[in-house]
């Protein structure tokens, strides 16, 4: 078929006016989101790539223990790759920081609590990589920080993924009750960072001061190993020195199937009120950590052929689905992208799901039946038995994005990721099906352990509180 894949103008506007058409729905006092072009673009374009988040979490400061964040934007960097076609070069973006406290007698500690990576990949024998993407295993890592030099040096590991791994491997299906998660192949690396910082740095809050050094990459635990070895070598001149934790982002670019913004036969009807339900859920993380979900403009792929996607689970599990063509007709680099398709011929449990969970190539297909469920149900999938239909799943996308955020489903029963955290039970984590709602419940355990490459720092206000406390 002949695919035009068109980008909307400023659709701001546009995602805001559909709001007022879309199901009916009661939006929780306190909730945000934030529909805005994102004007951030590739290391390629000499623009800042907006990224990434560590394992766990970058805790609060403790003001009477003297804690400050040193934290970064580090902007195309410059790498070369040893890979299994030769050396190759590419650029990368992400994040560091670091943890540095100071005593009362002025003695400086530092410790590496994240250090996460992107680049837009390279070449190897088996084609292109896809996306690579970078975040440590561990919370931190041990640094050895010379205070009169401003010599840095640090040991840690790193989860390494690229899209090539899924084209290579395949998926791992999470079973359990809904099979609406597939987790890639990880393979690790072990790091050395090696940098300076300026002379006696001084602290003071809003300030900022500088960083130079070099990264160095082995792989020690590959899957297909395409990628062997990386330096990187970086440049930020601007380190922003805080005590206070800053707000994390998720990007998320919606794809629709039509001609455009004018097309009013275009899929994505359902994306406002599932966008907006799930900023809201994620903002109650606020008490507890600060993650905002914004939207991109939305991407038109001109193809009636997508409208419908043929093959149900078998299909997925098997890799025959025409979900996989649509996944692969879009990759942005630094979101999460939500391909929305009418529906799923036959019908998928749970109407939607997602792909590379917790990774820099996570990606998500949802149906405009979340807000159309036909009626009566659907017979012989799970959650439709006594279940409802029409207007029913609401809080679908935010439980996919919890997937999205490197978390599994909460029955131990249910095959879980390499690396990833288990929701809480009774949260939006747990499954529902398609003719059930996934519960409208935050906790704090989830916000705690959500952790991607796709999160960046930024200023947003977050207001909410989690539901469970744990």
């Amino acid at each position: 078929m002949n695919r035009r894949i068109i980008p909307a103008a400023l659709m701001a506007l546009f995602l805001l006016s559909t709001m007022s058409t879309a199901a009916p729905e009661k939006i929780e006092s306190g909730s945000q989101l934030t529909i805005a072009k994102n004007l951030i673009g590739s290391a390629s374009a000499g623009k800042e790539i907006q990224q990434i988040s560590p394992a766990g979490r970058i805790a609060p400061a403790a003001t009477k223990g003297g804690t400050y964040f040193l934290m970064g934007n580090i902007k195309d960097a410059s790498g070369v790759i040893d890979t299994d076609r030769g050396t190759q070069q590419t650029s990368f973006g992400g994040e560091i920081a670091f943890s540095l406290r100071e005593d009362d007698k002025g003695i400086q500690t530092l410790e590496l609590v994240r250090l996460n990576l992107l680049s837009p990949g390279v070449g190897t024998a088996a084609g292109p990589s896809g996306t690579i993407g970078l975040n440590l295993i561990e919370d931190s890592a041990k640094t050895n920080y010379d205070q009169k030099s401003g010599q840095i040096s640090s040991q840690f590991r790193s989860r390494l993924h690229y899209a090539l791994i899924d084209k290579t491997k395949g998926f791992i299906p999470g079973g359990g009750k809904e099979s609406d998660v597939f987790y890639s192949y990880i393979e690790t690396m072990s790091g050395q960072l090696d940098a300076k910082l300026p002379l006696d740095l001084k602290l003071a809050e809003g300030s900022t001061t500088s960083l130079n050094g070099e990264i160095v990459l082995v792989l020690d635990d590959p899957v297909i190993g395409a990628l062997q070895n990386m330096r990187i070598v970086i440049s930020i001149r601007d380190l922003w020195i805080s005590m206070t934790e800053p707000a994390e982002i998720l990007n998320v670019q919606p794809v629709f199937i039509g001609t455009g913004r004018s097309d009013p036969t275009a899929t994505g009807t359902v994306y406002p009120t599932l966008i907006r339900r799930a900023a809201e859920i994620w903002n109650r993380c606020g008490t507890e950590r600060c993650l905002t979900i914004r939207s991109n403009d939305p991407i038109y792929i001109d193809d009636d052929g997508y409208r419908v996607i043929e093959g149900g689970e078998t299909a997925i599990i098997t890799g025959t689905s025409e979900a996989y063509d649509l996944m692969d007709e879009v990759d942005v680099l630094d979101a999460v992208e939500v391909f929305v398709v009418e529906r799923w011929d036959p019908f998928f449990d749970g109407g939607g799901a997602t792909w590379s969970s917790g990774t820099a190539s996570a990606k998500i297909v949802t149906c405009d039946q979340q807000l159309d469920v036909p009626c009566p149900p659907p017979s012989g999938l799970w959650g439709c038995s006594g279940g409802s239909c029409g207007d029913v799943n609401y809080y679908h996308l935010a439980h996919e994005l919890g997937h999205v955020l490197n978390l599994c489903h909460p029955d131990p029963g249910d095959y879980c990721g390499s690396g990833m955290s288990r929701g809480s039970a009774n949260s939006i984590l747990e499954p529902s099906g398609f003719c059930r709602d996934n519960p409208d419940v935050q906790s704090a355990r989830n916000c705690r352990l959500s952790s991607s490459p796709l999160l960046y720092w930024g200023r947003s206000a977050c207001t909410g509180s989690p539901d469970i406390s744990d």
